[in-house]
């Protein structure tokens, strides 16, 4: 077990509006882990209300008043049945495999077996294939990796300072000034075969990936500067450029740049472990504390994220018995109220290479960027957490459990996990705090914190739609699971209608993927008779849906292959012509 020092976490220098925030986090927290300790027992309780439900058959009596038009709205106290249903908690965030892909949607009975399991999904691990083939020929003909001629050294420290303004603030695992001082480093010695000089390629590549995909000479890059020792150093290399491959919609290369760096982690922290084991102190300074918290976090999220999509399995990081405390915040913190995100996040979603000279690489203040990275690291894992435990709770069995012998748990996770996420969100200092139905969100770090929360609230109320699609017409449904459909309605055409789904950053397969799974949802409501007022424009909807596959289909080939089967839904249930 690694150990630190608790000392660190003591925040009475703060000024007093970070203190309220930093608490109110904390609580925040304690609040949303305080049934862990009960999940065996929850289980129990679990299996028992089943088996009365069971044994009273499935008339409407037995099922309480969640078919009753007497039923109270969501917002109401839950019926006492359902309170005494306590949900699955797990902080290692280990998800069910693929589960809210849009394989896993298509699957559904209301789409007749029409395409076989993966078919979608598949494209990516077929396209792998093909692709290391013909790398393998192109390597058998080469004999280097790209001359030192190819790249600008003396650009290096403004191309770093536009990596830590526009990519480091959503991915914060570098110290800052450490960075700055390895460009400089490399500017004036050039390039050498070390690991500083290596971590500051990867920022022009994972930069490059951000604004001018030049995927052959940058991967070449890669492989040839790639560390070998366990060390924070070679996992912030590895790790970057799986940052990279997730810019280019390469979620498998990315996958196993990720797994790569999950290994190093882990085998630093357990050399760190015995290492501790034979010397009298193992506190770690507040500095190192801080930089590979972010790194074990990042490293693992990255990990964590594709299960969601992709058949994987998980991380290594996930044996490591690491704090899950919140992170220690920036030594120099300010009021959160006076942070101002546009400075260093504006031109964020008009960049591409013919914009490039509005980003001039000039120096952000530290304090600004490590207090922006802070926020929105604290705000991801707990976000990360909650979303783990929404899969638990709701996908861990399929589209099959989504039943009426569950549906009072359903129910329960519904009002449970709505409650941690409207907790959530009074947390949120005011600069990233968003319109649920804002689809122009003013600045980057805004829409990444909003894109979390609407692909939780995704997960979230899918089950009830599938529920009325599959086992009671919507029109038959109370006021209560009506209102739950709605929403799930309501966040599919929000994902699909959402301006910056063709913006290029580190989550935008995960974005086109959830625009794919929301439009089959989107179909599959129109296929079943869903008389809701807010599919009479399904045809916009699913057109801008296929513009959207259409756009990245050249990038990423389950996206095509989406693309495809989204038209052929299209014209089967009375499309019009696409064009």
């Amino acid at each position: 077990m690694c150990v630190y020092d608790d000392t660190a976490q003591d925040i009475s220098s703060l000024d007093p509006a970070s203190q309220m925030i930093v608490d109110r986090l904390d609580q925040l927290l304690r609040r949303v882990d305080q049934d862990a300790a009960q999940s065996s027992k929850a289980l129990d309780q679990v299996l028992h209300k089943l088996d009365q439900v069971r044994s009273t058959g499935l008339n409407q009596d037995a099922l309480g008043p969640a078919f009753s038009s007497e039923a109270p709205a969501t917002s109401h106290p839950v019926h006492a049945q359902e309170s005494d249903i306590h949900l699955i908690e797990d902080e290692n965030m280990l998800t069910p495999a693929s589960q809210t892909s849009p394989d896993a949607v298509l699957d559904w009975p209301i789409f007749e077996n029409q395409f076989p399991w993966g078919y979608i999904t598949d494209s990516l691990f077929t396209d792998g294939i093909e692709e290391s083939k013909m790398t393998n020929v192109h390597n058998a003909n080469t004999s280097n990796f790209g001359t030192p001629a190819s790249i600008n050294e003396e650009a290096i420290p403004r191309l770093v300072e536009v990596f830590l303004s526009q990519v480091h603030t959503k991915c914060p695992v570098l110290d800052i000034e450490i960075a700055r001082n390895y460009a400089r480093d490399v500017a004036r010695d050039g390039l050498r075969w070390t690991g500083p000089s290596c971590l500051t390629i990867n920022f022009e590549i994972a930069l490059l990936g951000f604004l001018d995909p030049r995927k052959t000479l940058l991967r070449r890059r890669m492989q040839a500067h790639r560390a070998s020792i366990f060390n924070i150093l070679s996992t912030q290399c590895i790790f970057l450029c799986g940052v990279y491959e997730m810019y280019m919609l390469s979620p498998l290369k990315a996958w196993r740049w990720f797994s790569s760096a999950s290994s190093t982690l882990y085998t630093h922290l357990r050399c760190e472990e015995v290492q501790a084991k034979s010397t009298t102190s193992a506190t770690k300074s507040l500095d190192s504390q801080r930089l590979e918290a972010s790194i074990y976090w990042s490293t693992y999220k990255s990990m964590c994220e594709p299960r969601t999509e992709l058949p994987l399995p998980p991380s290594l990081l996930a044996e490591v018995k690491y704090s899950h405390v919140l992170p220690t915040p920036p030594t120099n913190l300010g009021s959160a109220m006076d942070m101002d995100m546009e400075d260093s996040a504006s031109p964020i979603f008009q960049a591409t290479p013919e914009s490039f000279s509005q980003l001039h690489g000039m120096e952000v203040s530290s304090d600004k960027m490590q207090e922006q990275a802070w926020f929105l690291y604290l705000t991801d894992i707990i976000l990360s957490r909650l979303g783990t435990r929404v899969l638990l709770n709701l996908y861990d069995n399929g589209h099959q459990y989504w039943n009426p012998d569950h549906l009072y748990i359903m129910l329960r996770a519904a009002d449970e996990f709505e409650r941690q996420l409207s907790d959530w969100f009074s947390t949120l200092p005011e600069p990233i705090q968003f319109d649920d139905f804002d689809i122009h969100p003013s600045h980057e770090l805004c829409f990444i914190v909003q894109f979390r929360a609407l692909e939780i609230k995704s997960w979230l109320y899918r089950p009830f739609l599938y529920f009325a699609i599959h086992h009671v017409p919507y029109d038959n449904l109370n006021p209560r699971l009506q209102f739950l459909v709605l929403k799930a309605i309501d966040s599919s055409i929000h994902w699909i209608l959402l301006r910056p789904v063709r913006h290029r950053h580190h989550g935008s397969w995960y974005v086109g993927r959830l625009v794919l799974s929301s439009a089959l949802s989107i179909i599959a409501a129109v296929k079943a008779g869903i008389t809701a007022e807010k599919l009479n424009d399904w045809r916009d909807i699913i057109r801008e849906a296929i513009s959207a596959m259409q756009f990245w289909e050249d990038e990423s080939p389950d996206l095509k292959k989406g693309k495809e089967v989204l038209e052929l839904f299209y014209a089967e249930i009375g499309g019009q012509n696409i064009a």
